[in-house]
């Protein structure tokens, strides 16, 4: 038996604190209409925690787990880290791409693959259904 799996994503919201609230209304039924959310990256606008912040209010206990993953954006501030914790306790669970990228020369670059550290999830939590509450 195989099952379907709805996925809803989005992705470069570049939210900061003037965002506050823009998305959350439109997630009201989320759950009616998908299994799980992915954050496909760029998600702040320079990669800090207050931005983050603002990412985890928006994207938090919606019925569905979610899933983010981050983009170049999200690193500008060499604070990926703390970006990723702070999603882990909002219960958004996080991976770090174990990719490279490349560009239309072919040459490839080390992002994010420099940084990557797979998937990362709330204690306890098991992958991918850390939101659902």
């Amino acid at each position: 038996m195989t099952a379907d799996v709805r996925v809803a994503a989005v992705g470069d919201v570049h939210l900061g604190p003037d965002l506050a609230g823009r998305h959350r209304a439109g997630l009201a039924r989320i759950a009616e209409q998908a299994d799980l959310l992915l954050l496909a990256g760029d998600l702040t606008r320079h990669g800090t925690v207050e931005e983050a912040r603002i990412v985890a209010q928006e994207y938090t206990h919606l019925g569905v787990p979610t899933v983010a993953v981050l983009g170049n954006y999200d690193y500008h501030s060499d604070a990926e880290d703390a970006l990723t914790a702070l999603l882990l306790d909002a219960g958004i669970v996080s991976w770090r791409a174990r990719a490279s990228c490349s560009n239309s020369t072919g040459r490839r670059s080390g992002w994010p693959a420099s940084r990557a550290s797979g998937w990362a999830s709330p204690a306890g939590a098991a992958v991918p259904s850390a939101n659902r509450r």
